[in-house]
């Protein structure tokens, strides 16, 4: 007995005999049918009554199995080209489906006009609202009226929430970097191009100490976030916000001769990726190509290349409080059996359980299993290999293939054989005799891997990760059956506001990728609104707000002497608390032609919703009494609860007025009772308070000039030295004046860089 229990139950028969099975069980079928049959009083045919046509799907492609019997190919004369392309052409359903899941290597899928596709447009087309946008088709937000924030902003709280950034374009700088002999000679190339496009500029290889994250962000450990402008002209004229990152130091070494005075030395060929968003993509490829070519001609023939990358790389966003976890799910990194791939020591004892102790801004470089693979390991010759993040501050493999843009990169291995390969791993488990099925012979694994290398950007909110385009389907795929929720631009548009950082381009104003989208808008609002009757159309609004016209508020406030046409004005933004500083400088020595603003955040008080596109307004003396802190409390309570400021109906319609040239003038009432409740403009808010958020918070641009003016005279007024500014914030279309509270972004950190 004991011999008998320790053996294993013997395992299932490969084959089962069906006769055999039949006739074991015979009685007992026979004993199931005269039940059935004595219930049914030995009638087994349904009512006429109950009886549903089965077949009457048949019908219609017996006729169409007919018709094509009668025209068949054999029938056709070979001298009838017509017919015979008629045969070859392939049905419309037919060619979107080949179009839409196919995966090729290089490039987007793209429409009859152009508009480009992301490989996760048939995923978000079946659940997403799509909208034609900056040359592709993007994914705006779910179905509906826009609603659903309380549930996202909860998901960024306690799970994971994904984005597919593939509109995001890398561009390719390449050049020399010399070492100290040729250092006179021809300069660092890449930073010198950098210096004349990017704001704050990188300080060169031979200004940074080692201890400085400048240093970091050479060797290629961290990136960093910068403001692309135009060379060849003032700072006012941002193109787009950027992140750039540089590959790491061990590149290829190349012998420079100059011959003119028989010296030599040795250059390492440097590269560098700036990411820029699609809607700035060709305005910032040719101001640095603009730069390249500049920089040329005062390098001594040192060249540095402008290589656009669209259509090679591209990059998924991971947020929320969970990211690090979906990141340990996905990602299995792997070596090969060729042990020359590890570069260093650290791949060698790589843990993603420690993927949480990298600081922010750092680069970490992978070789990762397909994501596919992790559920049935189907491929052995790969396997984990633990890594110790303690000692890691750059990549652990060698990235060379996604920075060569020569390189050719393998695809994934197609869906339909990874379903066949673990369709015949079941039918193994079970003993089961695997089907004859064959793999096409387009289908087949050559050219295609297994594996490929991804980069990870670590930033404030979460992972980015920097894949080949191929690879996007893949790893998207496992992310959502992982538990991640997809989200649309609306969507990260509020993972932004909860974090106070800016999106792009709706809170850049001093971009043309703002005014031209908010154009784009405006106009879409109104032919929409031209289809209501006449009495019902809503009042025009200006889109993108009249920032002009805040020269004229300025001009009453400050008393400044500016007198200029509002078209000749520049919006300029400053970023940094030096570009802040060298701002005021130019304004206080009577420098004109531009509008300096900064980003403030407008808390309300007790009550008010601001949205996108409200007007920040200058409160006066009297405005300011019920925030008087010397006031018993009970009297300033009252005050507040009887605080009403409002402006007429007509005085709402009258307050922007529309020239003959479209563009928009603040109109000064003349009314003495529309005066009485007029209050000067000094900003816009760009990004209003997200709905069904307790969080009151919204962010707005304001001259920097009318802003100092308001706190010398709240210090006064008040008794008080406190940072805020009160000012008056009221919708564009209501009557109705909310008293608000703006604080300077500058003044809380050094750097308004960071942006989403």
């Amino acid at each position: 007995m004991a011999a008998t229990a320790q053996n294993p139950p013997p395992p299932p028969p490969r084959t089962l005999n069906v006769q055999r099975l039949a006739d074991a069980r015979r009685p007992e079928i026979q004993s199931l049918h005269s039940l059935v049959s004595s219930r049914l009083s030995a009638s087994f045919r349904i009512p006429r009554s109950l009886r549903r046509r089965t077949t009457s799907h048949l019908r219609r492609s017996k006729r169409r199995r007919s018709s094509t019997s009668r025209d068949s190919p054999s029938d056709v004369s070979d001298d009838d080209p017509d017919k015979t392309r008629e045969e070859k052409k392939v049905r419309r359903r037919e060619r979107r489906r080949r179009e839409l899941t196919s995966n090729p290597e290089l490039g987007f899928v793209a429409t009859a006009d152009g508009t480009k596709r992301l490989r996760t447009h048939v995923w978000h087309a079946k659940r997403f609202q799509m909208v034609k946008r900056w040359g592709f088709y993007l994914p705006l937000g779910i179905q509906g009226r826009g609603r659903g924030s309380r549930a996202v902003l909860k998901l960024l709280q306690n799970g994971t929430l994904v984005h597919d950034a593939s509109y995001y374009l890398p561009i390719q700088l390449e050049g020399p970097q010399a070492n100290s002999f040729l250092q006179k000679k021809i300069g660092d190339c890449l930073v010198s191009v950098l210096k004349m496009v990017l704001i704050p500029s990188p300080p060169g290889i031979s200004e940074m100490p080692s201890v400085l994250l400048s240093h970091k962000v050479v060797q290629g450990a961290c990136y960093q976030d910068a403001m692309l402008y135009h060379m060849d002209s003032s700072a006012s004229r941002l193109i787009a916000p950027v992140k750039y990152m540089w590959h790491h130091m061990t590149s290829e070494i190349v012998e420079c001769n100059n011959s003119s005075k028989n010296e030599s030395g040795i250059l390492s060929v440097r590269k560098l990726w700036i990411w820029v968003h699609a809607a700035a993509f060709h305005e910032g490829y040719n101001a640095l190509r603009v730069a390249c070519e500049k920089q040329q001609m005062h390098a001594n023939g040192a060249t540095v290349s402008c290589v656009s990358q669209e259509g090679r790389i591209a990059r998924l966003d991971i947020t929320g409080a969970k990211a690090s976890q979906l990141m340990n799910k996905i990602l299995c990194p792997v070596t090969i059996s060729d042990k020359a791939c590890i570069t260093s020591e650290a791949q060698k004892q790589f843990n993603m359980d420690q993927i949480e102790k990298l600081s922010r801004g750092a680069i970490l470089t992978l070789r990762v299993k397909d994501p596919r693979l992790l559920s049935s390991d189907l491929n052995s010759e790969f396997h984990e290999v633990p890594v110790n993040l303690d000692s890691v501050d750059t990549c652990l493999y060698d990235n060379s293939e996604l920075w060569d843009s020569h390189c050719k990169i393998d695809p994934p291995v197609l869906e339909s054989i990874l379903c066949t390969e673990k369709n015949k791993k079941r039918l193994n488990n079970l003993f089961l005799k695997p089907t004859n099925q064959e793999v096409p012979a387009g289908q087949q694994k050559d050219g295609s891997s297994q594996s490929c290398t991804v980069i990870l950007l670590k930033h404030s909110m979460g992972w980015s990760i920097i894949l080949p385009l191929s690879w996007v389907k893949p790893f998207w795929l496992s992310m959502v059956s992982s538990g991640a929720h997809a989200i649309g631009l609306r969507e990260r548009r509020w993972v932004a506001w909860k974090n106070k950082v800016p999106c792009f381009p709706y809170d850049f104003p001093d971009s043309k990728a703002y005014k031209s989208l908010l154009a784009d808008q405006g106009a879409l609002f109104d032919a929409s609104a031209q289809l209501r009757p006449h009495n019902r159309q809503p009042h025009k609004t200006p889109m993108p707000p009249p920032w002009d016209c805040v020269v004229a508020s300025s001009r009453h406030i400050c008393k400044n002497t500016i007198h200029c046409k509002a078209p000749n004005f520049d919006v300029y933004v400053p970023r940094t608390t030096e570009a802040l500083k060298d701002c005021v400088e130019k304004m206080d020595t009577g420098e004109k032609g531009f509008v300096c603003l900064v980003r403030v955040l407008i808390s309300a008080f007790k009550e008010g919703l601001f949205e996108d596109g409200a007007v920040v307004c200058a409160p006066c003396t009297d405005d300011l009494s019920g925030w008087n802190n010397t006031r018993l409390m009970e009297e300033v309570e009252e005050y507040q609860e009887k605080w009403q400021l409002q402006l007429t109906q007509s005085a709402v319609g009258t307050y922007f007025m529309q020239l003959e040239s479209d563009r928009w003038a603040l109109q000064v009432p003349e009314d003495p009772v529309d005066l009485k409740s007029f209050r000067w403009p000094i900003g816009f808010v760009t990004t209003g308070a997200v709905h069904a958020c307790n969080d009151r918070v919204a962010m707005a641009f304001c001259d920097i000039r009318i802003l100092a003016a308001l706190r010398r005279q709240q210090y006064l007024q008040t008794e008080t030295k406190k940072p805020e500014v009160f000012v008056l914030v009221r919708n564009m279309k209501s009557m109705a004046y909310r008293r608000a509270i703006a604080t300077i972004v500058l003044e809380q950190q050094q750097e308004d860089l960071h942006f989403l």
